[in-house]
C-alpha cells in the first residue's frame, strides 16, 4: 500500500519523464507498471488522486 505522497510523487515523475513506465519505476523502485497507469488514469479524471485507497476485497 503507497501513501498518498507516494502516489503523486509517482504521477508527477511519469508525467515529467514522458509517460516512460519503466523510467519512472527504475527511478523510484515503486510501483508496478499498471499501478502506475492506473494512478495516472484517476490522477488524469479528477486532477488529484484520493487520499485513501478502499481496502481490497477478502
Amino acid at each position: 500500500m503507497y501513501s498518498y505522497d507516494d502516489r503523486v510523487r509517482a504521477v508527477e515523475l511519469y508525467v515529467k519523464l514522458g509517460k516512460r513506465t519503466g523510467a519512472t519505476i527504475r527511478q523510484l523502485g515503486y510501483p508496478t507498471k499498471n499501478s502506475l497507469k492506473s494512478w495516472y488514469l484517476e490522477y488524469q479524471q479528477r486532477q488529484d488522486l484520493p487520499v485513501f485507497l478502499p481496502s481490497p476485497l477478502r
